[in-house]
């Protein structure tokens, strides 16, 4: 199942199928209805810590808000009616909030989205993937590990989280970028940030974006010293390519600057729309990653 495309292309439609088909909870998809778009009580507070946590330490899954999902007459736990969610954009904003809150450590690439029906109501969808910087405590309160099975979380053991600890780490790659002088000479610094638990060896990074910003052929500092050796690229979509040797290595909650993208010595336009970076990352033990990062307009400007 995959849970990201399901999280992107989810509609009211399939709210409404979710009823019609009487659609079970599983091992990743939780029904949930809160008190409240405020997330304050308990009970709502500690539905999403069990969720961050459980998912997390599982194999991911998606939270679903503003469905009751109760057992029918076989015993099964299914969607049985729509509860849509008063200020829903209020709660998406609770959501985001107590989303960094709401784990130790805290879970990477966590997304939340809505969908309106009308008067400011509607319902979020929570999608959690499985990590591998775990185990995740449950906070908010809770201080408890959780896994999900079945179709309910479940308080790990004593020994299902010494194993979890006990896991080889692994380091876990993302790309990052800071703004510099914005405006008229704006430029973009692009680096590595090391989220995992274990180093990061022989880190690469090949990637592109949209004009009028591109490579600085003069480096981070001016003199051309960038972050990692620069390498011949065969994507032409990608042609800006970076790869370090074995020797080189990006430690745990480290950071490293790669290069920056400029407007270049020449006048230029100012950029008139967002920063699209479309990358490929990866270094021993994580295995090639594509994405795209979007540095929005009214940062550069």
């Amino acid at each position: 199942m995959d849970i990201s495309n399901l999280f992107e292309n989810l509609t009211l439609e399939d709210f409404d199928n979710f009823i019609a088909t009487s659609q079970e909870e599983n091992l990743w998809l939780d029904f949930k209805v809160p008190k409240s778009p405020e997330l304050n009580s308990t009970d709502d507070k500690r539905n999403l810590a069990r969720a961050l946590s459980g998912y997390a330490n599982s194999s991911g899954g998606l939270v679903i808000w503003g469905v009751d999902a109760r057992k029918n007459d076989k015993g099964v736990d299914c969607a049985i009616e729509l509860k849509p969610i008063e200020n829903v954009n209020r709660f998406l904003t609770r959501l985001n909030t107590l989303t960094g809150d709401g784990v130790d450590p805290t879970v990477a690439e966590v997304q939340h989205r809505i969908l309106e029906t009308e008067d400011g109501k509607g319902y979020a969808i929570s999608l959690i993937p499985e990590s591998d910087t775990g185990p995740h405590m449950s906070k908010l309160g809770e201080d408890r590990y959780y896994k999900r099975s079945g179709d309910s979380f479940y308080k790990m053991e004593h020994y299902d989280v010494a194993d979890m600890f006990g896991k080889r780490h692994k380091p876990k790659l993302n790309i990052h970028y800071k703004i510099i002088d914005p405006g008229a000479k704006v430029s973009v610094v692009i680096g590595m940030t090391n989220h995992g638990r274990a180093t990061a060896i022989g880190p690469f990074l090949a990637f592109g974006c949209n004009r009028p910003l591109f490579r600085s052929q003069y480096g981070l500092n001016g003199n051309g010293y960038e972050g990692l050796p620069f390498r011949n690229s065969l994507d032409p979509n990608l042609p800006w390519t970076y790869g370090g040797s074995m020797d080189l290595a990006i430690h745990p909650k480290m950071a490293r600057d790669i290069t920056k993208l400029t407007l270049g010595h020449r006048e230029r336009a100012a950029p008139t729309e967002d920063l699209i970076v479309r990358y490929s990352i990866a270094c021993e033990n994580q295995p090639l990653e594509e994405g795209v990062l979007v540095v929005p307009l009214e940062e550069l400007q």
